[in-house]
């Protein structure tokens, strides 16, 4: 009503069609992170003062007289039979003022253009702000006839749109400025026209996400999606806090590193506090892509060496350099060549690598160090070694214990340094340590840190020692337009602050350990089911088509994944095969969506199940 006064309409519209995703009420639906709401509008919102009289557009005869008394019900509703020239219809007047239809009876005759209600107002129309919802029926009302939601579940409007189609005709109400309809195709070819097809979607195709909150994503409808892989918006989409403090820092001062300024010592201090003594110096850009490239500067200035080992299956970034010295972007197969300055090897996967048991990790420690030996062999310096500390891309691996210090070690005593890649598990995701290199027991020279700094905003930072950090300053001056810049570290800072206030590392912990029991109950009763492992938010299913062998199951994993997004449930796939199950949530994912996650994962394997019973 405020909005009506402001701008001096005397009529306000809500249209027919349009998705209304802030209805939270028990009434319009299932309460899970993924259950069916009714968001979308099947009639026509009129709003007005409270007062305002309601009069038939046509001669009506009152089919039934109801006051419905909850909040965000109907309030005072009566439903109409209307005679046009060829049929008759049904039309539904809600939230009235339940004294003004006081009178009304059943079988009332309405003549056209007769005052028959008053617009009520909160809490006796509904405790909405006051307006006349208008909503065709069907041609077969009988006395009594029940009164419509109002709104349907976006999967269901189609089919509801037949039995209650738009009003506009009977309000003489262009179409145009009335129904609501979110043009999926055209938006998809102005995508088409103006972006590369390089930029793929995700989950099997395009959705249309419009919000985000904690850990659900919003359609243009109103469907709710759980969303169990989005690990950027790392303390939960659209965080108020972090929101407060990146719209602060805008108002005051968006500006680079040229200038003094608390944001980027804070920031620093902060960071660094959480990190082992070594790593004490910060450089800052706007990516994990950016911050591998600057840690292979770093690593050159630091050692002159220039032979780079690389772990296989690794993935570091989208630019030249990070593509180079990553095999799941360069082993494609349209990929770049590799330089011959990188070398590959073995990635340490104990359920599905060549090395398996307690030993596991020295032997693939050893097959690095054989490799370090031929590289020096042929005269070659070591400038250092670069891994994920727990492979994401490579299907969310957990590295053998012993792997990491068997392999630093050697890695320094061949003159290198060694890079950890803790974009993807870094701030508390794995849940029993804050960083992931943390977890292996091996402390790297050079850290590399992105995704999950900024919440959304774009930030990375790469973190190292005083000595290779000083070897670095004495070569070209270093500076990146925007890393660093006072907004992105008010934004890192802000996401700090809310891991250690909300405690959201042992909330990853907690809610991991519930999501590992679970899936290892659903691992005994589903043979497809290899392995599961993880730890924290930080979880692989590895799907095989037989135990034994461990041949991968791709085509179920990715059927899973599919029909996980049919039921509102996103998750990834990765690995080699692209057969391992992703789930890497925000850290807000709690107990709740864990349940739901498990419940939606067993329902489609057992669907799975019943298919290829079906078949045999």
């Amino acid at each position: 009503m405020r909005e009506l006064a402001r701008s001096g309409a005397r009529l306000g519209i809500g249209r027919y069609g349009e998705p209304r995703p802030f209805y939270l009420g028990s009434l319009f639906g299932e309460g899970t992170p993924n259950g069916r709401r009714r968001t979308q509008h099947l009639g026509i919102d009129l709003f007005a003062p409270a007062g305002t009289e309601v009069r038939a557009p046509l001669p009506g005869q009152v089919i039934s007289v109801s006051t419905n008394s909850g909040r965000l019900d109907y309030g005072g509703a009566v439903v109409l039979r209307h005679q046009s020239a060829d049929e008759s219809f049904g039309v539904l007047y809600a939230h009235l003022d339940p004294s003004s239809i006081a009178g009304l009876g059943e079988g009332a005759e309405i003549p056209a253009g007769t005052t028959f209600a008053a617009l009520g107002a909160p809490p006796d129309n509904g405790d909405w702000p006051p307006h006349l919802h208008v909503q065709l029926m069907p041609s077969e009302l009988e006395p009594a006839t029940e009164t419509p939601a109002g709104v349907a579940d976006p999967d269901q409007f189609e089919a509801l749109s037949s039995h209650y189609p738009d009003p506009s005709p009977l309000l003489n109400l262009p179409p145009q400025a009335t129904w609501c309809a979110a043009d999926r195709q055209a938006l998809l070819d102005r995508r088409q026209e103006h972006v590369s097809t390089a930029l793929r979607f995700g989950h099997g195709g395009p959705l249309h996400i419009v919000r985000g909150r904690r850990h659900c994503l919003y359609d243009q409808h109103g469907r709710r999606y759980l969303d169990a892989y989005n690990n950027v918006p790392h303390v939960g989409h659209a965080h108020p806090h972090v929101l407060a403090a990146v719209q602060k820092q805008s108002g005051l001062l968006a500006t680079n590193t040229r200038y003094l300024g608390d944001s980027l010592s804070s920031y620093a201090e902060r960071l660094t506090a959480a990190l082992p003594d070594s790593l004490s110096v910060c450089l800052f850009v706007n990516s994990g892509s950016e911050a591998n490239e600057l840690a292979l500067r770093l690593a050159r200035a630091g050692t002159q060496g220039r032979e780079l080992l690389v772990m296989d299956h690794g993935y570091h970034g989208n630019t030249t350099g990070a593509v180079g010295v990553s095999p799941y972007k360069f082993r494609h197969e349209h990929g770049p060549e590799p330089a011959p300055w990188v070398h590959v090897t073995p990635q340490p996967d104990v359920y599905r690598g060549s090395f398996r048991g307690d030993d596991a990790g020295a032997r693939y420690a050893s097959a690095v160090c054989e490799e370090i030996a031929k590289i020096r062999a042929k005269g070659g310096a070591i400038m250092g070694y670069l891994s994920e500390c727990l492979p994401s891309v490579g299907g969310q691996i957990v590295p053998p214990p012993g792997f990491f210090t068997a392999v630093y070690q050697a890695v320094r005593q061949a003159g290198g340094v060694c890079i950890a890649d803790d974009v993807q598990t870094a701030l508390g995701r794995t849940g029993k340590t804050f960083f992931g290199f943390e977890l292996t027991g091996a402390t790297p020279d050079i850290l590399v840190l992105g995704k999950p700094l900024g919440n959304g905003y774009p930030i990375g930072a790469v973190v190292t020692t005083e000595a290779i950090a000083s070897a670095f300053a004495r070569g070209p001056e270093f500076f990146s337009t925007f890393g660093g810049n006072t907004v992105a570290c008010a934004a890192g800072l802000a996401v700090l602050e809310v891991l250690e206030n909300e405690g959201l590392q042992q909330h990853a912990l907690r809610v991991g350990d519930q999501l590992l029991t679970g899936l290892r109950e659903l691992q005994r009763d589903h043979a497809v089911i290899g392995d599961v492992r993880g730890s924290g938010l930080f979880l692989g299913v590895d799907l095989v088509t037989n135990r034994t062998t461990r041949e991968p199951a791709s085509s179920v994993a990715n059927y899973l994944k599919n029909r996980l997004r049919q039921r509102r449930v996103l998750i990834g796939t990765e690995g080699p095969d692209d057969n391992v199950l992703k789930i890497r949530p925000p850290m807000t994912f709690d107990a709740a969506a864990a349940e739901v996650l498990l419940t939606e994962i067993a329902t489609v394997l057992q669907e799975d199940r019943a298919q290829a019973d079906a078949r045999a």
